[in-house]
């Protein structure tokens, strides 16, 4: 499963985007001649991008498929984040029992994902790390710095933390005082 790194317009994927669907369909394409009928490919996308991401990732996977492997082999996913995407996947019918998820993911946005996909899928994912630069206009991502991602990632693994260790109760007063 390639994670969703959005599209720069209605017509290109971004290349972060690009470089995991091309591992993810390399890998697909491997485990297909051992395990044939039980192996998916999942294309993923999040909600404020309307569908043009999957779509976009549907038309560049097709040439490899035939009209039925697509139809039976490939599984489109439509989530708000990384952890409505963690449970969506979960709970697909389709792709149930989940034995191994190999899940492709940009270096930088690594560690944040980890414990989400950990904690959905425990020793059943195996995650694969690739470097990419993302695109200067790229509309989600508004930096590549180092520095920006590694703050980013200490303040959701810290979120995480604290929101694994504490009450339900605690955690809406910690919203409230945030959102004030």
């Amino acid at each position: 499963m390639p994670m969703p790194y959005g599209c720069l317009n209605s017509t290109t994927l971004s290349q972060a985007s690009r470089k995991a669907l091309d591992l993810a369909l390399e890998q697909w394409q491997r485990s297909m001649q051992i395990y044939r009928p039980h192996t998916f490919l999942v294309l993923a996308s999040y909600e404020g991008n309307t569908g043009t991401e999957l779509s976009l990732k549907k038309e560049a996977v097709a040439p490899s498929f035939t009209a039925d492997e697509l139809s039976t082999h490939v599984v489109t996913v439509l989530a708000k984040n990384e952890e409505d995407l963690a449970a969506h996947i979960a709970r697909n019918k389709t792709l149930m029992p989940i034995q191994t998820l190999i899940l492709f993911a940009e270096s930088r946005h690594l560690p944040y994902l980890r414990p989400i996909f950990r904690k959905k899928f425990g020793n059943a994912v195996e995650i694969k790390k690739f470097k990419a630069d993302f695109e200067f206009e790229h509309p989600w991502i508004s930096t590549a710095s180092s520095l920006t991602w590694v703050l980013r990632n200490v303040y959701l693994r810290t979120w995480l933390g604290i929101r694994r260790r504490t009450g339900r109760r605690m955690r809406k007063k910690l919203k409230s005082l945030f959102r004030s």
